[in-house]
């Protein structure tokens, strides 16, 4: 029997000495001599390279060293004790490096701040991840080639459902003799560690993927800014942040409440109040733009526990809440910004409105009446009767083409007693 060779092509079996295949028609590569294609039949062709005994370690050590190994074959035995060598890689670098990759951004560009140790965490976590990954994408290649197919089958990966099941029964056949078509053998081949273009790859798939965490867990800092470091909040997040006035009679002055069940709303976070005290305030200012501005109640909340608000540089905790009610009439078209407000307290605090006050201000028309709650997140608070007094300061102006017009502009500064 004439020996036979396999097409490069459609690995059909041909005739050692075709030059073509007579089945697809492919050119087939040069043989020097029959003795020379016996010989790399016998060594080579027939069975991918392997060790004599296949165990986890030898897997490993051949996908590191074929990471960027495309046009070759690997066994079954090869390719699973690989599969699980990674599997296993990966959750230990998961365990150990990726969680805390995810729990905290290693920078944030707006405003710009860098943590150093984060980031290189972040980028070995990434490049390990990344290796990992290229090895075994290459590896499921070269097991598709051992059992003569192209891997271009890889592709099916994409079908929902279907197409990863399908991978999978390829990649469990057995291997086919005519899957040498895919071997490309090189008397003295390069490792991949030498060549430029493999680490110019690994670095940029390692900074796209460490991009990646980096939104990911930049989006779940945001979404945790606001949360407890003693306890969760448990109760109904239908409570109000600026709770409804009819929770507090307006004609009680001192009104404590020690139900510890007891809780307002800030942004998606609920938290629970240890303690609170309700002052009703006679604030009025009529003196500019033919407007009103009123202060009617005062609220101090003592929180139970502590609790986290903002991120990065901004995050800070905080045991105490002021809210204040205010109520605005237009008497012509102005704009006021109380949301803005500083409050500086009788023990020393000087803070901003919270971002998540009330949206009661801005540009008002001439007539119209506006009311809502600000609030105003304390550092520290050991108990709301520590707060007898605050201070408020807040902008307003309105439009005007009279540039000798000094009262275009005004700053309300009022200073509240508590008692």
């Amino acid at each position: 029997m004439s020996e036979t060779k396999y097409c490069i092509n459609c690995g059909k079996a041909i005739p050692t000495n075709a030059t073509f295949c007579p089945f697809c028609g492919a050119t087939q590569d040069k043989v020097a001599s029959t003795e020379d294609q016996n010989t790399i039949t016998s060594e080579q062709h027939n069975t991918p390279n392997q060790p004599e005994h296949v165990n986890m370690w030898t897997a490993l050590k051949l996908g590191m060293r074929q990471t960027f190994t495309w046009s070759q074959r690997i066994t079954r035995p090869q390719y699973w004790w690989l599969y699980l060598d990674l599997v296993l890689i990966s959750l230990v670098l998961t365990i150990v490096l990726g969680i805390r990759a995810y729990s905290y951004p290693a920078f944030i560009l707006s405003p710009l701040h860098v943590n150093v140790l984060q980031t290189v965490l972040l980028l070995i976590f990434s490049a390990l991840m990344v290796w990992t990954s290229v090895m075994q994408f290459t590896a499921s290649a070269r097991r598709l080639h051992d059992s003569n197919r192209s891997a271009h089958y890889l592709w099916f990966y994409l079908l929902p459902l279907v197409g990863p099941i399908l991978i999978i029964v390829f990649l469990c056949q057995r291997s086919e003799p005519a899957g040498k078509r895919f071997d490309r053998l090189a008397s003295q081949p390069k490792p991949w560690t030498h060549k430029w273009w493999t680490w110019c790859l690994l670095v940029l798939l390692t900074l796209g993927y460490a991009a990646l965490i980096n939104i990911t867990a930049r989006d779940t800092a945001m979404d945790a800014a606001l949360t407890t470091t003693s306890k969760s909040a448990t109760t109904n997040s239908d409570d109000s942040y600026s709770d409804n006035d009819s929770e507090e009679s307006s004609d009680s002055t001192d009104s404590d409440s020690d139900s510890d069940s007891d809780s307002i709303t800030i942004g998606d976070d609920d938290i629970d109040i240890a303690d609170q005290k309700a002052y009703s305030t006679s604030f009025t200012d009529s003196s500019w733009a033919k407007s009103t501005f009123k202060i009617d109640k005062v609220t101090v909340y003592k929180t139970d526990g502590t609790y986290t608000s903002g991120s990065g540089n901004d995050k800070k905790d905080f045991n105490g809440v002021v809210k204040v009610h205010m109520s605005i009439h237009a008497g012509q078209d102005i704009s006021a910004y109380p949301t803005q407000a500083k409050l500086s307290t009788n023990d020393g605090q000087q803070v901003e409105a919270d971002m998540d006050s009330d949206d009661f201000d801005g540009d008002l028309n001439s007539g119209t009446d506006s009311d809502g709650n600000v609030y105003f997140i304390l550092s520290k608070l050991s108990s709301v009767k520590d707060i007898t007094s605050i201070r408020l300061k807040w902008d307003a102006s309105y439009d005007t083409d009279d540039y000798d017009d000094d009262n275009a502009y005004k700053t309300f500064d009022t200073t509240l007693n508590l008692n």
